[in-house]
């Protein structure tokens, strides 16, 4: 029973897929890679040592193979005999590897890429050879920049020192040619090129290199790109320091291979650096990092193990050591995933003829694909930094130091990217971390010093001695021959343009020999667009003449600078001006017209808001403040307004207008002027689009570019123009016209049309100038002669020598200054005022928001008018009688406002004299009589007092004769019994007054009617008063122990009013501003005399305890029975504190005040304000 539990427990783990899984995933104890190096070259000797150096780390780390040792079979290569290299690579695949670090060389790599595809064995690679990819090699890993960055970073530092020419030198082999050929279509795409490409053999010898380098120095270029190895390229270094090409104007640019020979090699001989001062090469970049420092800190221990003693580590030496780190962490991952190493054989390497090349012991690695995966896939951080590869199988963010050789070292002037593709002096993994910056204005490198010391950056380029002499095709002209044209005599070319280029070469550092060839037969003007063809088709090395830069020029050739400008202009015959009626809306544009018209509307209707409330001459009818508005804008223009501003808003929006008003008004007079009486030739032809609307014919130059111009650019038929040869026929087609087989106007450039109008007085110049062009000297693309007669033109047009050409070829005008005012068809536009109207409106519209501001403000302090209510007797209610609204939706509403800014603002009103009952009405003048009449005056009906007094009178007795009849009696007395009391009792008794020395009925109907008119016309005395009280906000009153506010108006020096002190006080209760009880009101006593007697009580008592006083006149002895008024109940609590002298302002609610029942002017439940004066603390009395 046993037995049998055990055979099935067998047979269950060999049939289940885990226990197939575990017996495949079982790791082997030793796995070999292969390494194919050059062991005698530099970067052989570094990757070795790097080898040794990661299969050390990865041996001893624990985490990764789980126990598997990897071992590495190195085998040396002869990359120079590239068979020798073939058969050694082959025979070295027999053995079986899962992997292969190399080869170093791109020629056997090629060979070893067929090999390592067909055996499946991943081959990680640091050849930098552009044609070696994954494409075509599956199984090729590059683990190094490609020389496609490298080349683009040469080909970026060429067109940054804006250099349009190269020389190459190169090695003649898979790594030369590929590099050259790569570095060619870099430099394409900057629109620059190799002029003269030269290689050598491997094996070349000395005298091979002299006459290499003797060819180069008599090419153009002296930039020289060295693409080699380290071998050759040290020779030819030293050689061209013998030759003196290592000396001022030379460029010498190296790629990667002298950075990895001067950073692997501890001590290069001193000859060798001094023969390549000033050189520029490139470094594949390497970021700092402790995993670097930790190589670099035991390589001189490795190095010396591996007898490489005098070797330094170098960028290649990183590359290798993160490629066996690769292949170690994809092993990892294939064993974590089942994978197995195991190889068979092909069937057809089989060697049927015996031969020794043992091919059938080749074997195929059957896992092969899944192990290059897992290799493809890595994703960790390395010495040399992100290892990671993108879709084409090469490493991500290549990037390269730009070294400069100087002294016995190299400094570092910037660094190129791929992420961006600039040159820069910020670190590449910096940039990595912003969003990508493309623009050519960002680029920028350190300084450098050039070959021969000098830190000026060279040309580049020479003009060669052994080349042969320029073509120079130079048209000849048959009209405007002072431009360009053949001496008959001697067969030369003269004229402005030869000048100038004569003179421009002459400033050169360097001479050119050329040859001036004519084109075109002198019998008419040739086609420029022909000539500048041939200089693309290389029948002409250059072109020179009245040549005009247009952009279908600049295309297939380069332009110098311009050295006169040039563009197209219109001639049109002209006539004597002959003014129109009309001639004064001319000055302005329609556009002008329309704006300047709405800101006087905008300006008048402004200042009739700002004005409207205080100001009566812009109030009235509605008909009458239009006529206002409309009268007083038009009148600013002439300065001639009448109307007087009164507010500051206003004032300053007028200023600023009338400053505008002045510009306008000075500007337009000015135009005028100009069109009435300088102005003297005319012509219908105002610009451009008179002559695309026409249908009449066009005449051109033969031969100028403005015939394609307007056919293709202006859309106007070819039928419609007309070639003219001559100014002569320029003349004659103008002066007959479109009617009589002319033309209309002649479309040309403005240097044939000055030298025209110099002879030719009765045309003129019809508008300005539709095309901006000028004259310059063409050359092939990329001529790096055309750079520096640009900056001999410019050096011409900088020292007068180019205007000084300019007078000796193109004479002045010989035409009177009458004839040679050309047309000018400018008005004077809005553009040119837009910013006057700007400041302008401006000013408006912060006026108006200053205005409605305030305004609102006012409004919501305002108390709506209505109309007065009828009170029971025929009586009407007062305005400040009225119950405030409830809420202030019934006063904040739309029909008040409107209203509200429709009503006269009152103005500020003098103060109006007190007046007494005893002051004669003779003393008032009409101007200290405010308001208008009125027939309703405090609740009373003047015309019914009129006719009361108007009425015969009762005879006076002796009693109401009597002078001692107090006022009050005799004014209720005078009136009908159902006239309710008047508010106002000084104004009453000045009436009253007038009847004391009344001694018949006429004379006291004519003084009571003449105090009733004084009662019509003057405002209430509460009015006036009202104006001379001191207003308190109500943030400053504070709160009393007992709940009332208070203001103290005037702090008192006296005594202090205590609780239980005996005082005397003044008090005034005031309600709207009307002043309705007060201890003040006047007292008739004894002896016709007037008293205002204090009111006593005791701080803190009950209200009615006080005591009764009897108001005694002691020089008569006769006393006065009226009561004195009633305090309100507040009065008795917020005294105390006081000192005597001061005077203090309270807020006294209802129910402190008089409650329902209310006081004379005081309404029910209302509050009033509460002045009281301290008058005296009664001392006790004595006992």
């Amino acid at each position: 029973m046993k037995i049998g539990l055990l055979m099935l427990l067998v047979l269950f783990l060999v049939m289940s897929p885990d226990g197939i899984h575990r017996s495949l995933a079982a790791r082997p104890s030793i796995v070999n890679i292969g390494a194919i190096l050059r062991f005698n070259s530099t970067i052989g000797g570094v990757s070795m040592i790097a080898i040794q150096a990661a299969l050390e780390d990865i041996n001893s780390d624990s985490t990764i193979l789980n126990g598997t040792t990897l071992k590495v079979d190195m085998r040396d290569t002869n990359c120079d005999d590239g068979f020798l290299g073939m058969v050694e690579a082959l025979q070295f695949m027999e053995t079986d590897v899962i992997a292969i670090i190399g080869p170093q060389c791109s020629t056997i790599a090629h060979i070893v890429s067929y090999v390592a595809n067909e055996l499946r064995v991943p081959l990680m690679s640091f050849a930098s050879d552009a044609t070696l990819s994954s494409i075509q090699f599956p199984f090729f890993v590059r683990t190094a920049p490609s020389d496609l960055y490298q080349m683009d970073a040469v080909a970026a530092i060429v067109d940054y020192y804006r250099w349009k020419i190269v020389t190459a030198i190169y090695i003649d082999d898979d790594y030369g040619r590929n590099g050259i050929a790569t570095l060619d279509d870099a430099l394409t795409q900057r629109r620059c090129k190799i002029s003269y490409k030269i290689a050598f053999p491997a094996n070349a010898r000395k005298s091979d290199l002299i006459n290499l380098l003797v060819s180069v120095s008599y090419m153009e270029s002296r930039v020289i790109i060295l693409h080699t190895g380290a071998g050759p390229g040290l020779k030819i270094f030293s050689l061209a320091n013998q030759l003196s090409m290592m000396g001022n104007g030379y460029v010498w640019i190296a790629t990667d291979w002298l950075s990895a020979y001067l950073d692997a090699n501890s001590s290069v001989p001193a000859e060798t650096m001094y023969g390549m001062q000033g050189v520029l090469t490139l470094r594949p970049h390497i970021p700092e990092s402790k995993m670097k420092s930790n190589l670099i800190s035991k390589w001189s221990r490795l190095s010396k193990k591996y007898s490489y003693s005098y070797l330094r580590t170098s960028s290649y030496a990183f590359y290798v050591y993160d490629s066996v780190w690769a292949v170690a962490r994809a092993l990892d991952a294939f064993f974590d995933d089942g994978g197995k190493i195991s190889f068979s054989n092909d069937s057809r390497l089989r060697d049927e003829t015996g031969g020794t090349l043992h091919l059938e012991a080749m074997s195929i690695f059957d896992m092969g694909n899944n192990l290059l995966e897992k290799i493809r896939k890595a994703n960790f951080t390395g010495v040399s930094g992100q290892v990671q590869f993108d879709a084409t199988g090469d490493l991500i963010h290549p990037a390269y130091d730009v070294i400069n050789i100087i002294g016995n070292g190299m400094r570092t002037v910037g660094y190129w990217s791929n992420y961006s593709s600039l040159l820069s002096t910020v670190l590449p993994e910096v940039l990595y971390s912003e969003p990508p910056n493309n623009s050519l204005a960002n680029q920028h490198l350190y300084d450098v010093i050039w070959p021969g010391q000098t830190a000026q950056t060279p040309r580049g380029w020479v003009f060669p001695s052994n080349a042969k002499e320029l073509k120079i095709g130079v048209p000849n002209r048959f009209s405007f021959r002072e431009f360009v044209t053949k001496d008959n005599v001697t067969g030369s070319m003269k004229g402005y343009c030869i000048d100038v280029f004569t003179q421009a070469l002459a400033l050169l550092p360097y001479p050119v020999t050329y040859k001036f060839i004519p084109f075109g037969s002198g019998n008419e003007n040739p086609h420029y667009d022909k000539l500048v063809q041939m200089v693309e088709d290389n029948e002409f090395d250059a072109a020179i003449g009245d040549i005009a830069i247009t952009m279908s020029r600049t295309v297939t050739t380069d332009f110098t600078q311009p050295f006169i400008e040039s563009g197209l202009v219109i001639l049109a015959p002209v006539k004597k001006h002959i003014v129109n009626s009309w001639a004064f809306l001319q000055p302005f544009t329609l556009q002008m017209w329309c704006v300047t018209g709405l800101f006087f509307l905008v300006v008048g209707a402004v200042v009739w808001v700002l004005e409207h409330r205080i100001n009566d001459e812009f109030r009235g009818s509605p008909r009458e403040q239009i006529i206002t508005i409309f009268w007083f804008s038009f009148s600013t223009l002439f300065f001639a307004h009448r109307e007087n501003t009164m507010s500051t808003l206003g004032r300053g929006v007028l200023i600023i207008w009338l400053f505008v008003v002045l510009i306008i008004q000075s500007s337009y007079t000015a135009s005028l002027t100009s069109i009435l009486t300088v102005q003297q030739l005319d012509t219908s032809i105002r610009g451009i689009d008179d002559l695309k609307n026409s249908d009449d014919p066009i005449g051109f130059q033969v031969g100028s570019f403005a015939e394609e111009y307007m056919v293709r650019e202006l859309n106007i038929s070819r039928s419609r123009l007309r070639a003219l040869g001559s100014p002569e026929e320029y003349a004659e087609a103008l002066k007959h016209g479109p009617k009589r087989g002319g033309v209309m106007a002649i479309v040309d450039e403005r240097p044939y049309v000055e030298l025209f109008l110099s002879t030719y007085c009765k045309i003129a110049v019809a508008g300005s100038d539709f095309t901006s062009r000028g004259w310059g000297f063409a050359f092939p693309r990329d001529s790096p002669l055309q750079i520096d007669l640009s900056t001999a033109i410019l050096s011409l047009s900088e020292n007068g020598e180019l205007q000084r050409i300019h007078d000796k070829w193109l004479k002045t005008s010989e035409c009177s200054a009458d004839n040679t005012e050309f047309v000018d068809s400018d008005q004077l536009r809005l553009e040119s005022f837009w910013g006057l109207f700007l400041i302008c409106g401006i000013a408006c519209v912060i006026a108006l928001l200053i205005y409605f501001f305030t305004t609102v403000r006012k409004f919501l302090r305002h108390e709506p008018p209505e109309d007065p209510t009828p009170r029971p007797g025929g009586s009407t209610t007062l305005p400040d009688e009225r119950t405030p609204p409830k809420n202030g939706r019934e006063k904040c509403n739309c029909r008040n406002f409107i209203s509200f800014l429709d009503h006269k603002e009152p103005p500020k009103k003098k103060r109006s004299l007190s007046l007494t009952p005893t002051t004669p009405l003779s003393n008032f003048t009409a101007l200290e009589i405010e308001g208008p009449v009125r027939t309703h005056l405090y609740g009373y009906d003047m015309r019914a007092i009129s006719a009361l007094l108007l009425r015969p009178l009762p005879p006076l007795d002796s009693s109401m004769a009597s002078s001692s009849l107090p006022s009050r009696t005799f004014y209720r007395h005078s009136l009908p019994s159902s006239a309710p009391p008047p508010p106002s009792r000084g104004a009453c008794a000045a009436a009253c007054c007038c009847l004391r020395a009344a001694v018949s009925r006429r004379r006291a109907a004519a003084q009571l009617l003449s105090a009733a008119g004084f009662l019509i016309a003057v405002s209430p005395p509460s009015l006036a008063a009202r104006r001379g009280r001191m207003v308190v906000s109500l943030e400053d009153y504070v709160t009393s122990p007992d709940g009332l506010k208070y203001y103290d108006l005037v702090e008192g020096k006296g005594p202090t009013a205590e609780k239980g002190s005996t005082v005397q006080v003044h008090f005034d209760c005031i309600y709207r501003g009307i002043t309705a009880v007060s201890s003040r009101e006047a007292k008739l006593l004894a002896g016709n005399r007037s008293i205002a007697q204090p009111y006593e009580f005791s701080v803190g008592s009950l209200p009615g305890k006080e005591r009764k006083r009897e108001f005694v006149d002691s020089a008569n002895g006769l006393y006065s029975a009226q009561a004195s008024p009633k305090p309100p109940a507040a009065m008795y609590t917020i005294t105390e504190g006081m000192k005597v002298g001061g005077k203090r302002r309270v807020i006294v609610p209802p129910e402190l005040g008089y409650g329902k029942k209310g006081m004379n002017e005081i309404p029910p439940d209302a509050p009033f304000e509460l002045d009281i004066e301290l008058l005296e603390v009664v001392p006790p009395a004595e006992k």
